[in-house]
């Protein structure tokens, strides 16, 4: 009787293993069809700031024979954002396409954050192990009004081309992007030291421009860096009225080029220099100027 209830344990033990390795066999999966699979980029950025540009959502798809066009779905719970086109196509040889979605830059609020996907709808080209939608969010940024000019008659001449963008609050601030380049200040005979991400300005109701009091410009002359002093910081009202619109699309900036020492003093030429934006779309600033 003894060794039957030594044994008795033993074959629990034993029973519960097989129970246990029942409960977990491993099936596979059923193979997919060998067909060419559309999915969602899911190393694509899902959070966005727009700008007012469109939003390109890119898919990818498993074979490049062929050309293939895939419908889309757009879910928006905001109602704010819409398809341009309501399929996409993979031109023969590529395995990348993007679907466009639109929206209105004003209707967006600058303090929300905006949720939606994009998908492929086309059931016969969708896979069970591949991601069918891209989920994106997205805040308003600032806003890209495209290309405007800049001339600057004091330091380095121009016209150049730079990106103007809009506060995203409505406001009439604006940044002009990237006012003195390397190349540009290198050509005009300044010692370039540092970017200056933008030129940041308001025009009030009545044309009228305001900036910072002074900005280091970003780059050295004579060994002395390079600023601009607002006519404002001396109590110039006359100099800073000239801060304005002066023709429809196009901006004059008036103030004091100066040259800074490391110790906080300065030197300057006792005079002002000014320097114009034209908007996009607005006159050519070479023609505009004479020059």
């Amino acid at each position: 009787m003894k060794k039957i209830f030594k044994a008795i344990p033993a074959f629990i033990v034993a029973l519960a293993m097989v129970a246990c390795t029942e409960g977990y066999q491993y099936t596979p999966a059923e193979p997919e069809a060998a067909k060419t699979f559309v999915s969602a980029d899911v190393t694509a950025p899902r959070n966005l700031d727009v700008d007012g540009s469109n939003i390109l959502v890119p898919f990818v798809r498993t074979s490049a024979d062929g050309d293939l066009t895939v419908s889309l779905y757009l879910d928006d719970p905001s109602g704010l954002f819409s398809l341009v086109n309501s399929s996409i196509t993979f031109p023969s040889g590529e395995t990348t396409a993007s679907a466009e979605v639109a929206y209105s830059y004003d209707a967006l609020d600058a303090s929300s954050t905006y949720s939606f996907a994009v998908g492929i709808s086309s059931a016969e080209n969708l896979s069970e192990y591949r991601a069918a939608a891209l989920p994106i969010t997205c805040k308003k940024a600032w806003q890209n009004l495209g290309i405007c000019q800049f001339y600057d008659d004091w330091w380095v001449g121009g016209p150049f081309e730079k990106v103007l963008l809009k506060a995203p609050d409505g406001s009439e601030t604006y940044r002009l992007m990237e006012p003195w380049t390397k190349e540009e200040c290198e050509a005009g005979g300044m010692t370039f030291v540092k970017q200056l991400p933008y030129l940041e300005f308001y025009i009030d109701e009545d044309g009228i421009i305001t900036y910072a009091e002074r900005l280091d410009m970003g780059f050295d002359y004579s060994g002395m860096t390079c600023h601009m002093l607002h006519p404002s910081a001396r109590g110039d009202a006359e100099a800073a009225a000239e801060n304005c619109i002066v023709d429809e699309g196009v901006l004059q900036f008036c103030w004091y080029p100066i040259l800074a020492y490391n110790n906080g003093s300065f030197r300057w030429w006792g005079v002002t220099s000014v320097a114009y934006i034209s908007m996009p779309g607005g006159p050519d600033l070479a023609e505009w100027l004479g020059l």
